[in-house]
């Protein structure tokens, strides 16, 4: 499972266009395409459903990335620097060179363990086992499919979690252990989200009186989930501060409009077209200004710059609530209680 003969043997028989194509795939599983899915099902198909699917992307994100972190096996590259980063066109660095197990359910090497577990600096995204765009990619179908209760979706959905554990092996970003790994992740947050929604408590993420500064036993629940377990993780150095913000800065963004009524989903497709553009508009503009303009701030010290790549990931995040209110101005959407009011006059 962690040998690297199998993705020496894709990468050999690769090519420029192969590469390109398996690139393309396995951006399905970024943080980018992840945030434009949520922003589309938010805001041009139905308020609830992109909330609910936010929070199953974001919980099998924060999971992933503790088990990388607790776990801290290294990727293929690092094993055996014969395996190509595709990904990011770049060449190990590794003093290892074929240091993959000889038996298919045996560990990584031990030596190559403790050496990589021993670096005090590591390279961005270090850690493999288990794959977070499996993890992810196994969440966002099989979660669509719940949500939406679409046959279609849960027959497309092996295909696309195959293709994108493919891309990751073959780019060379990831074991076959690492690939079932993410799997295995995917389907207990899938098992947990669907047991989720059958529940009384899927309810309660939408009710207005669960969200206010109470002292109340499901609002402190609530709040200690959202606001409290990110930070503490981050401080524990479980999950990075890019992590922490942008699930911050979303759930904050969702609590400022769930307490002012949540805008309903009616309105036309060029209503729910230009309610999409506008939030992909607020999101990618501010995402850009934000990254040009710390990129040319010098950073002093560590915690500065943890500061910055928080505030990277919480401020473009944070943009859905102020789409939200755009929206409603240009009454491309009304608030729930405004939209209940019309039908009874009407």
């Amino acid at each position: 499972m962690f040998q690297t003969e199998p993705i020496l043997y894709l990468q050999s028989l690769g090519n420029d266009w192969l590469t390109s194509l398996m690139i393309l795939i396995t951006s399905m599983g970024s943080s980018a395409f992840l945030a434009a899915i949520v922003i589309i099902v938010t805001f041009g198909i139905n308020f609830r459903k992109g909330f609910l699917l936010f929070q199953l992307l974001i919980w099998t994100g924060l999971i992933t990335e503790i088990a990388k972190t607790v776990i801290a096996f290294p990727r293929p590259d690092y094993v055996d620097n014969r395996v190509l980063n595709l990904e990011y066109r770049v060449k190990s660095t590794s003093s290892f060179t074929g240091n993959g197990p000889e038996g298919v359910f045996k560990l990584p090497d031990k030596e190559v363990l403790e050496t990589f577990r021993l670096q005090e600096t590591f390279t961005p995204s270090p850690f493999g086992f288990p794959s977070g765009h499996v993890a992810i990619t196994t969440a966002l179908w099989g979660g669509s499919s719940a949500i939406f209760n679409s046959r279609n979706i849960k027959r497309i959905a092996p295909v696309m979690i195959l293709l994108v554990a493919f891309s990751r092996l073959y780019l060379g970003r990831h074991f076959l252990g690492d690939l079932f790994g993410g799997a295995t992740v995917g389907l207990i947050s899938l098992t947990v989200f669907t047991l989720f929604l059958k529940s009384p408590l899927k309810d309660d993420l939408f009710k207005k009186e669960n969200f206010e500064l109470a002292f109340r036993r499901k609002n402190l629940i609530l709040y200690f989930f959202i606001f409290v377990i990110p930070p503490v993780l981050t401080a524990l150095s479980m999950i990075s501060v890019n992590v922490a913000g942008f699930f911050l800065g979303t759930n904050a963004a969702y609590i400022l409009i769930i307490r002012k009524e949540l805008p309903d989903d009616t309105g036309t497709v060029e209503q729910r077209v230009l309610r999409v553009v506008i939030a992909f508009l607020l999101f990618g503009v501010t995402s850009f200004v934000l990254a040009v303009g710390f990129n040319n701030i010098e950073t002093a010290c560590y915690f500065s710059f943890k500061l910055i790549e928080f505030l990277k990931a919480f401020i473009p995040a944070s943009t859905i609530w102020l789409s939200a209110v755009v929206c409603t101005k240009l009454n491309l959407c009304r608030r729930g209680n405004e939209f209940v009011s019309s039908q009874e006059m009407g």
